[in-house]
């Protein structure tokens, strides 16, 4: 500007206040100085961010080929929330869905997979906006009931004493149901010839989709009501279509519907006996139930018995199946390993061959590297706190010792199983780019050096390469520093893989920030791209993704609920992050071009 223009400040403090505004300010020239023209007119921060394009329009311009992408949550994009699939729509050029693409999602119990989530999720994204999958092999989030089912050992129960059985047609040898009745999650039930144990009548329970154990139920009524304190003794035949299968034992009064006694079995494709013994501690018992509304499947009983025990009681440990022998039949390591690849390749298989092309790129393994003193989860008893090694003994039987949706491939598989994911991943989906993906590599050297171990022990030993490595980046932006993050680039880039920043926010530690701490947030955003584009070849840039969209409350539910990580605030406003991103993308400050004329035009 010439010196002897002047514009007052009194008359431009207002500019800092909001970018819209129901009336132009009214700018006049004082005497005996040069006119004030409208591109000279200051813009606030605030000015500026709204004059900003969406995001994607800058990488098509600065980094046309790279594709910046968006984790989000399937859920909340197939909703009716309008403003929240604009902005998604309008800024990115990739979605990476968090939860909906991974193994406890899509997995049932009996291993049959459900797309009915991702098949709305993609019916509803443009065609121009790519997708990425997330992922296929992880140690958490994982179908643990399916796949313990595959390793479980076989369970061989002989019974120790007799009982006082006072139910009628418990071996169905009538061909009807009589004094039985069932309900429930659509379920059917059906005595048929040669559905028995011995090939002779047995009863037929159809539960068509998984549920809660009482969804469906099979009950007979008992003429007498149970007494108090007695022991009983439940005892039958069962087995499934699948090696998922569970069935429960209950008693009930059946006017009030109150309840115990609940013991679950575990059943498989091979004939068991289940037997438990149940002390009643309630009065009005008067029913007996097997529940079998938990995993769908086709379920087979027989020799239904239940009463009192006679004789000398048996001794009976909290195991499978209650009796006062109970035989384990283990698998050996090479069973487990042939049974749990076998499910890998289905999985994968499953997946990629529904998505097809419409998916660019898989992480193929995720987190494969503990903290702390970084090693390969699950090999070598290698766990995540809180998890330890399976045990199987002739007593207590078998064991995980894992969390209830934890499972590591590598425990029973080895360090092949991350070859053979691989495998199988480039086998179905020819066309992807396959990555490794995982998290703290900025702030700790050592796990990112094992991690490059772990991609060259798959490079050296399997038949197919990783094409990518992935780093989350979820970051601190109050302590992190922009030597930690130039170093972890200058290492990933020194593979010759492609490099993704697959997951990347920026805490700032508080859900109510100040102007400063937005500021460092906006700075930190844009230091993480500047970096990876001058560390990262072009020719090895995979992509950018950003995690979640907004600090709005549904998208932090269980991910920093008490921060504010993202360059959308609460409602979708842009944050000033925002700015810092697209400038980052342009390696410059976008907002040096703006004049005063985007004001005095209303934009």
């Amino acid at each position: 500007m010439k010196l002897n223009k002047i514009i007052i400040p009194v008359l431009a403090a207002p500019l800092l206040l909001t970018g819209c505004y129901d009336e132009k300010m009214d700018w006049h020239t004082p005497d005996g100085h040069y006119p004030v023209v409208s591109d000279e007119i200051p813009l606030s921060l605030q000015e500026k961010i709204a004059n900003y394009d969406n995001i994607k329009a800058y990488m098509a311009q600065y980094m046309p080929n790279v594709k910046l992408g968006l984790g989000l949550g399937a859920d909340k994009y197939i909703s009716d929330d309008t403003a929240y699939v604009n902005r998604c729509n309008d800024n990115f050029q990739q979605f990476v869905t968090g939860n909906a693409m991974k193994h406890g999602s899509v997995v049932q119990n009996d291993g049959s997979l459900k797309f009915t989530t991702i098949d709305a999720f993609l019916a509803k994204v443009p065609s121009d906006i790519d997708i990425y999958g997330h992922n296929f092999i992880w140690h958490t989030q994982q179908n643990q009931t399916y796949l313990k089912s595959l390793i479980a050992p076989t369970v061989e129960v002989t019974p120790g004493s007799d009982i006082a059985n006072v139910i009628q047609n418990g071996d169905f040898e009538s061909g009807t149901k009589d004094h039985w009745s069932s309900w429930g999650n659509s379920s059917t039930t059906e005595v048929k010839a040669g559905a028995g144990y011995d090939g002779t009548y047995g009863l037929v329970m159809v539960n068509p989709s998984d549920a809660d154990d009482y969804s469906a139920q099979l009950a007979y009524d008992l003429t007498d009501p149970l007494v108090a304190g007695k022991k009983y003794v439940i005892r039958f035949k069962a087995k499934a279509s699948t090696p998922a299968g569970t069935l429960q034992f209950a008693v009930q009064n059946s006017s009030d519907y109150s309840g115990e006694g609940y013991y679950s079995f575990s059943v498989g494709t091979e004939w068991t006996t289940c037997e438990y013994d149940y002390t009643c501690s309630k009065d009005n018992m008067n029913r007996v139930l097997i529940n079998f509304g938990k995993v769908a499947g086709t379920y087979y009983i027989d020799d239904v018995e239940f009463g009192e025990e006679i004789g000398e009681a048996a001794t009976v440990k909290h195991g499978p199946a209650k009796a006062s022998s109970v035989t384990y039949k283990f698998k050996t390591a090479e069973e487990k390993k042939e049974a749990l690849l076998g499910a890998m390749e289905s999985w994968i298989k499953g997946m990629a061959e529904h998505l097809g092309n419409r998916v660019s790129g898989w992480d193929v393994i995720n987190e494969p590297i503990t903290d702390g003193t970084p090693k390969w989860r699950g090999i070598n008893g290698n766990f995540s706190d809180g998890d330890s090694e399976p045990v199987e003994d002739p007593i207590s039987g078998f064991n995980l010792n894992w969390a209830s949706d934890h499972f590591y491939w590598g425990y029973y598989i080895g360090k092949e199983y991350a070859t053979k994911a691989f495998e199988y991943a480039r086998k179905y989906a020819p066309n992807a780019k396959l990555y490794v993906n995982d998290y703290n590599l900025e702030t700790s050297p050592a796990k990112l050096a094992e991690l490059i171990n772990f991609v060259k022990y798959i490079d050296e030993n399997g038949s197919v390469k990783v094409d990518g490595i992935g780093t989350q980046m979820h970051v601190d932006g109050k302590s992190i520093t922009k030597e930690q993050i130039d170093a972890m680039f200058q290492t990933l880039a020194a593979t010759g893989k492609l490099i993704r920043i697959s997951e990347l926010d920026v805490r700032i530690g508080t859900t109510s920030p100040t102007a400063d701490d937005l500021q460092t947030q906006s700075d930190v955003y844009q230091m993480i791209i500047e970096s990876y584009k001058a560390n990262i070849p072009e020719a090895q840039q995979g992509g950018i993704t950003l995690w979640t969209l907004s600090d709005a409350a549904d998208e932090h539910t269980y991910w920093y609920p008490d921060d504010a990580p993202n360059i959308f605030d609460k409602n979708y406003a842009r944050k000033t992050a925002y700015k810092g991103v697209c400038d980052g993308i342009a390696g410059k400050d976008i907002s040096e071009d703006f004049t005063g004329d985007m004001w005095m035009n209303g934009k």
